[in-house]
């Protein structure tokens, strides 16, 4: 089972829409949370919506982007407050309306498993004729480990 399918079966993420096309992906938003650690039951009008959630798709040009930092479909990521358009998918007429978010490459912050993920990699810099250029980028360590 790949990490998107236990991370769908793990939020209950309904069947995904469409493909995205050039640099969009898709974003499951994770629900807010409805009751805190103490057990006190925050009403809806007070649980906005989170800035976290689980990458579903992405376009041909998001890929190359996502992956030269590590980041996969499936893992968790953090992207800004307003950040792309909400699309609004129902399974079924009886149940609650679920929210995946359409946005740009650009929009994701941070991703939870890249940071496991960088444990494998060593960061080198690109050089042309011995000097530094100031990019990066990541090279598997040797040993894979």
């Amino acid at each position: 089972m790949s990490k998107l399918e236990e991370r769908m079966k793990q939020y209950s993420i309904p069947p995904i829409p469409g493909l995205p096309m050039g640099k969009t992906i898709l974003v499951f938003r994770v629900p807010p949370v409805e009751k805190t650690a103490g057990g006190l039951y925050i009403p809806e009008s007070d649980q906005g919506e989170q800035e976290i959630g689980v990458l579903l798709a992405a376009g041909l040009g998001a890929l190359d982007i996502l992956k030269a930092a590590l980041i996969d479909i499936g893992d968790v990521v953090w992207f800004g407050r307003f950040a792309g358009t909400n699309r609004t998918v129902r399974r079924e007429a009886a149940q609650k309306a679920e929210q995946i978010t359409a946005m740009k490459v650009e929009d994701v912050q941070i991703s939870v498993d890249a940071l496991e993920r960088l444990k494998k990699y060593d960061i080198k810099e690109f050089e042309v004729d011995g000097e530094p250029t100031g990019q990066h980028f990541y090279v598997p360590k040797k040993g894979g480990k």
